[in-house]
């Protein structure tokens, strides 16, 4: 009895470890099941996720491509209608280009034209009234040159030369009294000069000796003509300088005038 006891008893308890054994490996398994199953879920949230993003993506791509080729159409429109402008404008700018060259060549020919003219009052400016006759002719020529050389505008040249009329008319309206030198003969004489307007002009010597006054000659131009030798007019013309510079009481006189042959 004492010697059979024993290995029932060690059989026992070998039973029971290999049924603790098999339990806690059911349990494990379990555990690891649940594991499984639980980052499969997980797996299969983020997959979702991930395949809900990627849906959207795609759906905000498929929208951009949408009003990107909107747009583009758009832009299409507006640089097709920007080119014809350009062709419009192109065409207009080749019209207009055509048009100032014209007009260019119109306006140099009537530049050239105009200076010719102008230059051509030369001998009429020459032939008149001489005082200060070389300043405007000086003046004429230089308007004239510039405006060949396309210096000046033709309306300046036009101003400028009208400038040049308006003195010599205004020439007309006014009395002048100066000292100065005068050939006579073969002498320099020392006197003062009375200038009437643009139709007279008398010489006095200082010493009184030599009186001249300007006269018309028959092939239209002026000269000198002395006469110390007439009594009568010598008098009559230095009475005339001397109302003229203020050494005498203001009185009406009698001043020489020559009209031109073709006036007689």
């Amino acid at each position: 009895m004492k010697f059979s006891f024993l290995p029932k008893m060690l059989l026992c308890l070998g039973l029971t470890g290999i049924f603790a054994q098999a339990q806690e490996t059911v349990e494990s398994v379990r555990r690891q099941i649940k594991a499984v199953e639980a980052e499969t879920a997980r797996e299969k949230s983020m997959h979702d996720a991930e395949k809900k993003r990627h849906a959207d993506f795609v759906e905000v791509g498929r929208k951009k491509v949408q009003n990107l080729s909107a747009q583009n159409k758009v832009l299409k429109a507006e640089i097709d209608s920007l080119n014809t402008e350009i062709k419009k404008l192109a065409a207009a700018r080749s019209k207009t280009n055509g048009s100032i060259k014209f007009f260019e060549g119109k306006k140099a020919k009537y530049a050239d034209s105009l200076a010719t003219v102008i230059d051509s009052l030369v001998p009429f400016f020459e032939a008149d009234f001489p005082y200060r006759t070389d300043e405007a002719v000086k003046s004429i020529q230089e308007i004239a040159s510039m405006l060949h050389k396309g210096l000046i505008e033709t309306d300046d040249a036009l101003n400028r030369t009208m400038e040049v009329f308006y003195d010599r008319i205004r020439l007309g309206y006014t009395t002048e009294v100066w000292k100065g030198f005068l050939q006579v003969d073969a002498r320099n004489v020392a006197g003062t000069y009375l200038r009437y307007g643009a139709v007279a002009s008398v010489f006095v010597g200082n010493d009184g000796n030599d009186v001249l006054f300007l006269t018309r000659t028959d092939d239209g131009g002026y000269a000198w003509k002395n006469v110390s030798e007439d009594l009568a007019m010598r008098t009559v013309l230095k009475d005339v300088m001397k109302v003229a510079e203020g050494k005498t009481a203001p009185r009406l006189v009698t001043i020489p005038v020559s009209i031109p042959k073709e006036a007689r």
